[in-house]
């Protein structure tokens, strides 16, 4: 019956109005049709229908429908998610928080960022703020996270607001919810919010998936905010899952990862006597841990082509690309020597980054090769080497290098290489490397 419907609308689509187009295909998504499978036709053809006319006929309750429904099937229109942002903004003040809520989660499931819609809605009066419930409140702080987009205010806000709340959470939404935290690293979160969220987990422990356990612990393991003896009721859960299962335990390769983080965290980075996780457990965690491959980027090519080129008498060699710390199991992007001590590079793009600021996971790793590794560690910020570029307006000019050939592509090229040798110089001289 609704692809029959979809059909018709296919062949009818101009006389529709915009209404009926988001009521078909929001039916179409709730109404038990598979996700996925709706045709491709219709959906080109209501996207398109949608981003062509009308649009500013839409009220709140149609633009959080049309993005949340093409969002559930997965189907992405960037034309039409970039002028329904814009309408959105105008009429922001006229959504209610379930509206909010689909509307930001709709952007961050295709992975659309809209930065002046999300910076808008992060700047929501408190009363309003106190409209959303506990699903409301996770799915907007997930779609934050996932789109890495920077809201400190607005986080803060949600956690003084969420304390009193906790306890209407599902597992799924104080798993959301706490790793939004972590992922963005808003570590100087309000520590009652994060206790209660770890009390909340705990008393529903049974009731979590094991993906939902380790994702909460990696989370508090990331913040670092607790103690640790607090946790292992979570780390207990787990293990007593495993030894049940025994060979029909299963996690994802990403929750193995993360449950070798937070593992460490547990017995080596805080000095605990032992693993509450049994030794077969700790062994295939590392496994998938350390056996991850990663492609070295251009803008890691080009650091260390610029560290091969630096003035023999410095004593900078590389040692290896793409090395493995044996003992945290970390991949390092660079290990250089310098005068005989060796130095972990880490070079990190924009993935690594909430806005200028290191998110989550890099602290983590970060924090954990600094305390573990037995190797000092620099990292070089993919907007600082950037600057650097001849191609960029906003070149830092150091020494004046570059002044007198602006327009001579040679001597750009030449004050190019010379900025980024002295940059790096200039690093390694902070460390006290140098």
């Amino acid at each position: 019956l609704f692809y029959a419907i979809s059909q018709l609308v296919i062949e009818r689509i101009k006389i529709f109005n915009s209404q009926a187009i988001i009521t078909n295909t929001a039916a179409n998504c709730g109404g038990g049709y598979p996700m996925g499978n709706l045709p491709p036709e219709f959906l080109n053809a209501a996207s398109s229908m949608a981003s062509r006319t009308k649009v500013d006929i839409f009220n709140s309750q149609a633009i959080a429908n049309t993005v949340w429904a093409f969002a559930t099937v997965g189907h992405t229109n960037p034309h039409l998610f970039d002028s329904i942002s814009q309408l959105a903004l105008m009429k922001l003040d006229s959504f209610n928080s379930q509206e909010i809520a689909n509307t930001v989660w709709a952007y961050a499931t295709v992975h659309h960022p809209a930065p002046a819609l999300f910076f808008a809605i992060s700047q929501s009066p408190l009363p309003k703020l106190n409209t959303f419930n506990s699903q409301e409140l996770a799915n907007t702080l997930w779609a934050f996270a996932t789109l890495s987009h920077p809201a400190p205010e607005f986080f803060d806000a949600v956690s003084n607001l969420a304390v009193s709340k906790l306890n209407t959470f599902n597992s799924q939404e104080l798993a959301n919810t706490i790793w939004a935290y972590a992922t963005v690293y808003h570590y100087y979160v309000n520590p009652h919010f994060t206790n209660g969220i770890l009390y909340e987990a705990i008393q529903k422990v049974e009731s979590l998936e094991s993906e939902q356990i380790v994702n909460i612990l990696w989370s508090i393991v990331v913040l670092n905010s607790v103690d640790t003896e607090a946790v292992a009721p979570l780390f207990s859960e787990v293990a007593k899952r495993y030894h049940l299962a025994q060979n029909n335990f299963r996690l994802s390769r990403e929750a193995l990862s993360q449950l070798h983080q937070a593992s460490m965290w547990y017995s080596e980075e805080h000095h605990c006597k032992e693993s509450l996780l049994p030794k077969e457990l700790r062994d295939l965690c590392f496994n998938h841990f350390s056996s991850s491959e990663n492609l070295p980027s251009k803008l890691q090519r080009d650091v260390v082509q610029t560290f091969k080129s630096l003035p023999s008498y410095l004593g900078v060699s590389i040692i290896e690309e793409e090395s493995r710390c044996e003992r945290t199991g970390y991949s390092i992007d660079v290990l250089i020597s310098i005068n005989q001590q060796q130095l972990a590079v880490e070079i990190d793009g924009p993935c690594h980054f909430v806005g200028y600021s290191p998110n989550g996971a890099t602290m983590l790793k970060q924090r954990q090769l600094f305390s573990l590794g037995n190797t000092p560690l620099l990292s070089v910020p993919y907007w600082e080497w950037d600057m650097l570029n001849s191609k960029n307006p906003n070149t830092i000019n150091h020494n004046n290098w570059n002044n007198k050939s602006n327009n001579d592509h040679y001597h750009n090229y030449n004050g190019e290489i010379k900025r980024k040798k002295s940059y790096l110089q200039q690093r390694l001289q902070q460390a006290s490397f140098l």
